[in-house]
């Protein structure tokens, strides 16, 4: 019976979504109006100047404990490819507006079509493309290996006014595990990006389709992330409006990895940079973090951070879990490899004494990730903004196995590799001089002794003088002569 109800209910769910997505021009408006008044926002934030009723810094820092300030911002429209570095930005559930908006997917050319995501761990050349978001545009620079900044601009422009993207062909799109639906921008781009890689790209667009979340959950306990869910909520939830239906409080991201912000320290910077060769500095964008925060008087102190207030006391971060490093450390910025030397084992040098999450455990640990508070949605933060820590946690906490398991797993299997002793150099086995026989390894007395006179045999058979046998005699020659002593002599010997 339950089979039954379960079946009624998914030809119920089907038939809604057919009907709603058959009135385009239902589905097409609502989507329209979303994007148009995020763009309108995010227009309105770049045009207002900070207010002016924020607290002073000597106001905030005698009252509230813990004041960090933000020092960086970042958005990167184009998931693994380098990222902006921006004084403001506005905050959605999905994390900053335009971050990991986009993204990339190798073509294998294959039938039936086959997409591999890409990201920056696997191809390092992702490195040299540069974006800049412009008025109404994304412009995308590629900068290829020893290029200077001053040569001409190899560059392409893509538009954000996407609102018609419904009409885009849809890709379907699964990160670790958690689905959704992209959109294919167009051939132009994927084209211009596939001459620079060499291989065929497409370049996807996320539209407003949230991914269930991987990692731990705000609300939820601090070792604890997703509920599993039952077989029907798994099909709805792949179907983009059934989805956004079942759990209308759930939080959901774009095409980052685990969650919408991630928040780093300078000091944990300085920490790593003290582990490269002197003269070698961090460069803290291969963390690929939105928020970089100054003032904390230790390193890692983050670990155990819960709660992040912003000075306008209206909007608040919460920090969930820990982020786990990947070889994505260790590539070389300006070369589009891996790096060498030390400053190519980054990841490396943080496994001594970084791996502190039993839910990653091969894997160090560098920030944390965390969601803006419900309510929290639109608010801007800006560049010098004080900072609050108003949360911590006793103990560190630990990162949701579950969603996470195949990265990880492969996480494992990588650092075991990693850490296996090099082969040590062939010894050529030893052979016996006279014989040219080899010499057999860890046998016993007796069977060395057995071999010893098997030797001595065959050298005696082919006229061959051993040690051993001239010994004995010389034994025997001594013990002759002690007994003639002993019983005297009637001659004389001269000398």
């Amino acid at each position: 019976m339950a089979y039954i109800w379960s079946g009624i209910a998914i030809i119920m769910g089907l038939i809604t979504y057919w009907g709603l997505s058959g009135s385009k021009q239902y589905q097409k408006s609502k989507k329209a109006q979303q994007a148009l008044a995020m763009k309108q926002a995010y227009m309105a934030m770049n045009n207002r100047k900070a207010p002016n009723e924020r607290l002073s810094t000597s106001e905030s820092a005698a009252s509230k404990p813990d004041a960090l300030k933000i020092s960086q911002l970042w958005v990167y429209p184009i998931k693994s490819l380098r990222g902006c570095q921006v004084s403001s930005a506005m905050m959605t559930r999905e994390g900053f507006y335009l971050d990991r908006r986009f993204m990339l997917l190798r073509d294998h050319e294959e039938t039936p079509p086959k997409l591999e995501n890409m990201q920056i761990s696997k191809i390092a050349s992702m490195c040299l493309f540069h974006t800049s978001i412009g008025q109404n545009k994304l412009v995308v620079t590629y900068r290829a290996p020893g290029s200077k900044s001053t040569s001409k601009a190899d560059s392409i422009d893509i538009p954000l006014d996407l609102e018609s993207f419904e009409n885009l062909e849809k890709i379907p799109i699964e990160m670790y595990g958690s689905r959704t639906t992209g959109y294919n921008v167009g051939d132009i781009y994927g084209k211009w990006f596939s001459e620079r890689f060499g291989f065929k790209v497409v370049l996807a667009f996320w539209g407003g389709n949230p991914r269930p979340v991987l990692g731990n959950l705000p609300g939820k306990p601090t070792n604890h992330g997703p509920k599993a869910k039952n077989a029907i909520a798994k099909i709805f939830s792949s179907v983009p409006v059934l989805g956004s239906m079942l759990n209308p409080d759930d939080y959901g991201i774009a095409f980052n990895d685990c969650a919408p912000y991630h928040v780093i320290s300078e000091s944990s910077v300085a920490n790593v940079t003290k582990r490269l060769p002197l003269g070698v500095e961090m460069d803290l964008t291969k963390f690929r973090a939105n928020i970089v925060l100054e003032g904390s008087p230790d390193a890692w102190s983050e670990d155990f951070w819960a709660e992040l207030t912003f000075s306008n006391d209206s909007s608040r971060i919460l920090l969930t879990g820990n982020c786990g490093r990947c070889k994505s450390l260790n590539v070389d910025y300006h070369t589009g490899e891996n790096g060498t030397g030390k400053d190519g084992e980054v990841l490396k040098l943080l496994q001594l004494d970084r791996r502190v999450d039993p839910g990653v455990k091969y894997s160090p640990i560098f920030g944390r990730y965390g969601f803006v508070e419900k309510g929290g949605e639109g608010s801007v933060l800006r560049v010098g903004d004080e900072v609050f820590v108003s949360r911590k946690n006793k103990e560190r906490t630990k990162f949701c196995l579950r969603a996470m398991a195949p990265r990880i797993k492969s996480q494992e299997a990588a650092f075991r590799h990693s850490r296996k002793p090099a082969p040590k150099p062939k010894v050529p086995e030893p052979r016996n001089t006279a014989t040219g026989n080899k010499v057999a390894k860890n046998k016993s007395r007796n069977e060395r002794r057995k071999a010893a006179r098997k030797v001595a045999m065959l050298m005696k058979a082919q006229g061959l003088s051993t040690g051993g046998e001239e010994k004995g005699k010389k034994q025997k020659e001594k013990e002759a002569g002690t007994a003639v002593e002993e019983k005297g002599s009637d001659e004389e010997v001269d000398d």
